[in-house]
């Protein structure tokens, strides 16, 4: 066995050790620090030499989220997320109705937003109803979750993992492909999810407890920031659609287009530029950087073949389904997507095999809901939340409650994909 390979073993072993175990003893490393020891390790050990390492960094990803993020920060600083999450309060009795309005609105947006995205922005809204209520935030935080998973299953555009594979496996009008075959069980899922939720968070089901009461309004403290941030939004909303649908230019894309919309932010910030850059999730980002080097030294090293040599072939409906749930929980899923693009060409799975290109993005994304690193939204949560003085995920925490809901959308979404064919 190569000595490369086994040094690679070792590597993914420290760094996802290190996340697994977190909260266990004296062990306390937040999981962006461990990935940056893993992808240190990675070109130290010489896995990947440094232009390797470099080069293995997905920009489009890395300036999409900052993109996303810098409308966040916007949304925060401006005072529109404590404006939110009071309405939220007001408007409801107890946990189990915040629950449903957490989870049917973050799902719903995931539709059209990237999943990381509303996981950022939801994240500060949620944290400050701690402060303003006396409320155990945890069940809404898995709520956002379970929500922004679920919800980006059916478009292209809800997460990045789907856009991979919409841009690069080659299927004829994959906006309508994933509409029709994701769509209806995503809408089945969702149904499903909020009295699950319930059942498995039935001991949080407390009244909401206000703690002052005041105007929404109040809360505002940079209205001029709040509408900027929220009419570039409601204009990029539309515009993934549209530059989706009809392919305008190959210089507009989601990535340039959010690109342009956080640069304007900044333009015309005015007083709280600086606090929109500071109040970026930057951690967030450095966990991303270090899981691009770390799956790619994966790749390089074999470690990565020798897992998939183990998995069923993804060239059925059975084999991508298990195998995205599977390996997504070693590399997350957007990674995994990446490098199973490839590996699924060579092995036969050709654009007009469509069922199996739309099985490996329902799989990979909902193995977001099956642990805490099956998908970077939840580490994007959990990193928000800690950041500012919440609670984060723990790793077996998370599975506790990820097992069953992962069982229910593995069933319904293999089911419909198995048996509705729709003539395109």
């Amino acid at each position: 066995m190569p000595t490369r390979f086994i040094e690679d073993a070792v590597i993914l072993a420290i760094t996802y050790g290190l996340i697994a175990l977190r909260g266990i003893g004296r062990i306390n490393v937040q999981p962006w620090a461990a990935m940056l020891l893993g992808a240190a390790l990675t070109v130290v050990l010489g896995i990947l030499t440094p232009t390797q390492a470099l080069s293995s960094i997905n920009l489009n990803v890395i300036l999409f989220l900052i993109s996303l993020f810098t409308i966040s920060s916007a949304l925060e600083v401006s005072g529109f997320f404590s404006y939110l999450a009071y309405r939220l309060l007001i408007g409801s009795r107890n946990i189990g109705k915040l629950i449903l309005r957490i989870f049917g609105l973050s799902a719903l947006l995931s539709l059209a937003l990237s999943n990381d995205g509303i996981a950022g922005a939801f994240t500060p809204v949620i944290v400050s109803m701690r402060k303003q209520a006396r409320i155990n935030i945890k069940p809404l935080l898995y709520a956002l979750a379970f929500g922004v998973t679920i919800g980006s299953v059916a478009l292209p555009v809800g997460n990045p993992q789907n856009l991979l594979i919409a841009l690069e496996s080659g299927m004829p009008k994959p906006f309508i492909i994933f509409t029709v075959y994701l769509l209806p069980p995503t809408a089945i899922n969702a149904l499903i999810m909020y009295p699950l939720l319930l059942l498995l968070f039935r001991d949080d089901n407390d009244e909401v407890v206000i703690e002052e009461t005041r105007r929404p309004e109040e809360l505002l403290v940079n209205r001029r920031l709040a509408y900027i941030a929220i009419t570039i939004l409601l204009i990029l909303i539309p515009l993934y659609f549209i530059t989706d649908i009809f392919n305008i230019s190959p210089y507009l894309t989601p990535v340039t287009l959010t690109f342009t919309g956080a640069a304007i932010i900044y333009l015309l910030s005015g007083n709280d530029r600086r606090n929109v850059a500071h109040n970026v999730d930057w951690t967030t980002i450095l966990f991303f950087i270090g899981l691009f080097i770390v799956s790619e030294g994966a790749l390089e090293s074999g470690v990565l073949n020798a897992l998939a040599h183990y998995l069923p072939q993804p060239t059925t409906l059975l084999g991508v389904f298990i195998s995205g749930l599977l390996l997504s929980q070693v590399i997350s899923n957007v990674p995994m997507v990446a490098l199973y693009i490839p590996l699924m060409r060579e092995l036969g799975v050709t654009s007009s095999n469509s069922i199996i290109w739309i099985g490996l993005a329902a799989s990979s994304t909902i193995a977001g809901n099956l642990t805490l690193i099956g998908a970077a939204s939840n580490v994007i949560i959990s990193e928000a939340s800690e950041k500012r003085g919440g609670e984060g995920f723990g790793f077996f925490e998370f599975m506790k409650y990820g097992i069953p809901i992962t069982i229910v959308n593995t069933i319904i979404y293999y089911i419909w994909l198995s048996y509705i064919h729709v003539p395109l």
